[in-house]
């Protein structure tokens, strides 16, 4: 999936060229190959924007990243009028131009024979499915090889980001189409002023968590690509995108019940558990634990209680060749002498479950000496 990060200009942006080389390497370290930007800022001069542009061209060509451009039908129609401006932008090596309304085919081709990019971004978020499709034809007649993709809106302002069945429902248009989709992720760093409540495309996802973001962006159908919207997302934000973008497991925190023997431990912590495909509403089967126990393991009969759901459960030697297999409890079930109740999972963590068919492992992070939370 790609994945970029943003930097925009402002009046101060000479003061930051330091920090946007700092934050554009550390981005490339954890895989991020894409940089945006925009000379679309009404309270900016187009000439300002466009110097700015130049310095930000050079720091990301210089890290091998693509320079993905933001421009309204105004700064068009500007850029447009003045060669000199013009010969400026193409200077910034920018690989696409995303058209964010107001422009024109003719334009449009000037765009891409004046400036050298490759192709240009649709916006995701604005158009039916007609519309969409005549901006497609209109964008592809220019040139036979030109690029085209998509990207989402961000949306500043609290209640106006989309909601899930527009959204879904727009990621099908653009899919339908063939185009590579972007969607946005906000950030809790550094949340872009002067509102300051972070860049989602989705509004549910203005406050949410950033892991659960990125897995529901991640695994959302006909979404090819995100944006960590803000600018100066933390280390610590890039690196937990960088995990969800690559399906590394994702961490169950698991309150362990008394008694838990050293079978079951070794059993629940001896790596990720790949929750078989096939497992059903009730339960999910660790495929891992299944291909441990073939070796013989006999788990002693333990804790046999009801089991509820986020429960951790163990078969015992009385279920016989399952003894073992290693469970998560989806729904409540009555108390089986043969199943073994070992944990619970933390609440906050019981959204994960949802992602086992989407390509997600699980790596369970207990109480003890597995360590605490």
């Amino acid at each position: 999936m790609n994945s970029s990060v943003a930097i925009y200009p402002s009046a101060q942006w000479k003061q930051q060229t330091g920090k946007w080389a700092e934050y554009l390497k550390l981005a490339r370290e954890y895989g991020f190959g894409e940089v945006f930007s925009s000379i679309h800022l009404p309270e900016l001069g187009l000439a300002d924007q466009v110097e700015m542009l130049e310095e930000l061209g050079g720091l990301a060509g210089n890290l091998g990243m693509e320079l993905t451009v933001d421009i309204g039908g105004g700064e068009i129609g500007q850029l447009l009028e003045d060669q000199e401006m013009c010969a400026r932008v193409r200077s910034a090596c920018i690989g696409l131009l995303r058209l964010d309304y107001g422009f024109s085919r003719e334009q449009a081709g000037e765009l891409y024979n004046r400036l050298g990019i490759k192709g240009f971004v649709i916006n995701a978020s604005i158009y039916s499915q007609r519309e969409a499709e005549k901006v497609k034809a209109d964008l592809a007649a220019i040139d036979p090889t030109i690029e085209l993709r998509a990207c989402h809106n961000f949306y500043p302002r609290p209640e106006t980001g989309l909601d899930r069945e527009f959204f879904e429902c727009q990621n099908h248009i653009f899919a339908g189409l063939g185009l590579t989709t972007y969607a946005c992720i906000p950030g809790k760093s550094h949340p872009r002023p002067p509102l300051g409540l972070g860049l989602p495309t989705l509004e549910e996802h203005r406050y949410m968590d950033l892991e659960r973001v990125c897995v529901e962006l991640a695994c959302s159908p006909g979404i090819g690509g995100v944006m960590a919207a803000d600018e100066f997302f933390s280390e610590i934000e890039l690196a937990c995108i960088s995990r969800i973008l690559k399906r590394e497991p994702l961490t169950l925190r698991v309150r362990l019940f008394e008694g838990i023997s050293q079978e079951e431990d070794q059993l629940l912590f001896s790596g990720p558990h790949h929750f078989r495909y096939d497992s059903n509403r009730q339960i999910l089967r660790s495929r891992t634990s299944r291909e441990v126990s073939r070796i013989g393991r006999k788990v002693v009969p333990g804790r046999t209680s009801e089991r509820r759901r986020g429960m951790i459960t163990v078969d015992n030697e009385r279920y016989d060749r399952y003894s073992g297999e290693v469970q998560i409890v989806l729904e409540d079930l009555g108390a089986d002498s043969r199943v073994n109740c070992c944990g619970q999972i933390d609440g906050r963590d019981l959204w994960k479950l949802e992602y086992y068919r989407d390509g997600f492992d699980y790596r369970l992070e207990g109480n003890g000496k597995n360590g605490t939370f």
